[in-house]
């Protein structure tokens, strides 16, 4: 879930920030802001969510080993 979770949540908040164009880099209190400010400071945020939990690949290598039960990758001698 968090995989699925944290990538669907960075690409809909990066496409909101392509929508708004450069209305989406003004800050919260500008004249013209839109949604508060919130959309750039939650690509960000997710950016942080995707990397705090390990990578892609560390979270499918532990889906595939632990839920799958695939053999474990060899370590580098």
């Amino acid at each position: 879930m968090k995989l699925c979770g944290c990538e669907l949540n960075h690409q809909i908040s990066a496409l909101a920030r392509d929508v708004l164009g450069e209305l989406s880099a003004l800050v919260r209190g500008s004249a013209h802001e839109r949604a508060h400010g919130g959309w750039p400071y939650q690509w960000m945020f997710s950016l942080g969510l995707i990397i705090g939990g390990g990578t892609a690949q560390i979270q499918k290598n532990s889906i595939g080993e632990r839920g799958l039960g695939l053999p474990r990758e060899p370590k580098a001698a």
